[in-house]
């Protein structure tokens, strides 16, 4: 009889699949909903996890809405937004080279007008005054306690949940009212409790939008959440 799986378990057949996307050395394509999207090296990758065309696909923009998202890495999400009717979209990664990937897919795209990247950590890169209605983040949900994480390390752990905090935490201040939140999660891989923790604290509360069952090393689920 097998032995149940721990969330150690988890964790490393996460980690065994980044380590296994380091070792793409050059830019590649891969195909999303049908269209072509460049990938560098050191960017959290849609090639080796789905969770990316997972939430492009159930991403829910209503025509003409503005939408930011958190830790684009090769900006498929973001530019997705734009074909289901966003109006005006920004990005912001902490990765420079997910930064460079992102505006090289938005040109690919042709979508320079509509589309715009930054670098910055969470809402940094913010101006004064600039809100959406519309705010996505797939957050890094391996829950890890050491610090020092690399770039691409950070697009799949987060130490101590401290980003996803404040993510949740400082929403509101960047959101138009009516706005949302959505979270692009994994109740396999991640706390989901702490999330909860946080959208209470915020004032928002946690709706379920979409799960789905895919696999890494092992069967895992990914849950769309949005928050209000």
């Amino acid at each position: 009889m097998m032995k149940p799986l721990t969330y150690q378990d988890y964790l490393d057949g996460t980690k065994q699949v980044l380590e296994e996307s380091k070792k793409e050395k050059v830019p590649y394509s891969v195909e999303v909903l049908g269209k072509e999207f460049v990938v560098y090296p050191d960017v959290f990758s849609p090639k080796y996890f789905h969770d990316t065309e997972i939430f492009a696909s159930h991403l829910p923009i209503t025509s003409g809405q503005s939408f930011l998202e958190i830790g684009p890495g090769t900006g498929v999400i973001s530019i997705v937004a734009v074909y289901k009717g966003a109006e005006r979209v920004v990005a912001i990664d902490i990765n420079p080279q997910a930064v460079a990937n992102t505006q090289a897919n938005i040109e690919a795209h042709h979508l320079e007008e509509r589309v715009s990247v930054r670098f910055g950590n969470l809402y940094s890169a913010l101006e004064e005054g600039e809100k959406f209605d519309t705010i996505f983040w797939n957050v890094p949900f391996g829950l890890v306690s050491e610090s020092g994480l690399s770039d691409l390390e950070k697009s799949i752990y987060d130490s101590g949940y401290q980003s996803i905090e404040r993510f949740v935490i400082e929403a509101k201040r960047h959101m138009n009212s009516p706005g949302r939140l959505l979270i692009g999660f994994s109740s396999t891989l991640g706390r989901l409790d702490l999330v909860q923790k946080f959208c209470i604290e915020a004032g928002m509360t946690l709706k379920l939008l979409h799960e789905e069952e895919s696999e890494e090393v092992h069967p895992v689920k990914f849950e769309l959440f949005e928050a209000r």
